[in-house]
């Protein structure tokens, strides 16, 4: 039987780094600043929001005081004709409209009593959005150092246990090496595992008594596998 004990420690790199690969890809860091920028966005989102609507509001308290002062000059206006008419009928037909016009009048300054009182909360809102804009622009900045100083941490991480798997491969046969690439190309699973006692450590099945003695009985030149999952078996 070929000893594959060398390809367990290159299994074992590999597998290290395939879960920093994986843990890289997940990392907390990046979830943080996802969360980050999403928050940042809804609140530039409720900041321009807010910003249309109190344009809009102060477009309309304008539009009510340019319309007063034109009330004020129909009131003028007919005040002035009031004190030249002789007849009854003129002078209660522009009373009329002076009345109409007063009432106009009141009902935009009612408008506009409320447009001011909602300017002023839409202010207010607008200083509170800012201040959380730009501690949501911070808290972006933070999350991406945290994030870039992640993935140096892993990248180093990586580099390192690229040296060990060079150090390792450069040791073992380059037959079995093929072996091993081809295996583990064609599984997620290990590729190769320890048999401790009558399990296997890629499946975690107990191989049977006869499966037991067939490995023992394997040639010179045969390598191990699990008659379960096909893995190379170290014995």
């Amino acid at each position: 039987m070929v000893s594959i004990q060398p390809l367990l420690e290159l299994q074992k790199i590999d597998t290290a780094l395939l879960q920093l690969s994986h843990r890289q890809v997940n990392l907390e860091e990046r979830a943080v600043l996802t969360k980050a920028k999403s928050d940042l966005l809804a609140t530039q989102n409720e900041h321009a929001t807010l910003t249309t609507q109190l344009a809009a509001t102060k477009t309309q308290i304008t539009n009510l005081e340019a319309a007063n002062k034109k009330c004020e000059a129909q009131i003028a206006k007919y005040s002035q004709q009031l004190k030249t008419v002789i007849a009854p009928r003129e002078a209660e037909a522009l009373q009329h409209e002076i009345e109409t016009v007063r009432t106009e009048r009141s009902t935009n300054d009612d408008q506009e009593l409320q447009l001011l009182e909602t300017s002023e909360r839409l202010e207010a809102q607008l200083s509170d959005i800012v201040d959380k804009n730009n501690a949501g622009v911070a808290a972006v900045a933070s999350a991406t150092t945290a994030l870039s100083e992640a993935i140096k941490s892993c990248e180093a991480e990586k580099k390192s246990f690229d040296g060990q798997r060079q150090d390792v491969a450069v040791a073992i046969d380059l037959k079995l090496i093929k072996l091993y690439d081809n295996k583990r190309n064609k599984r997620t699973t290990p590729a190769v595992a320890d048999l401790h006692g009558s399990k296997c450590q890629s499946c975690h099945l107990d191989l049977s008594v006869v499966e037991l003695s067939a490995l023992k009985k394997l040639g010179a030149e045969e390598v191990a596998e699990c008659p379960n999952c096909d893995c190379y078996l170290v014995v």
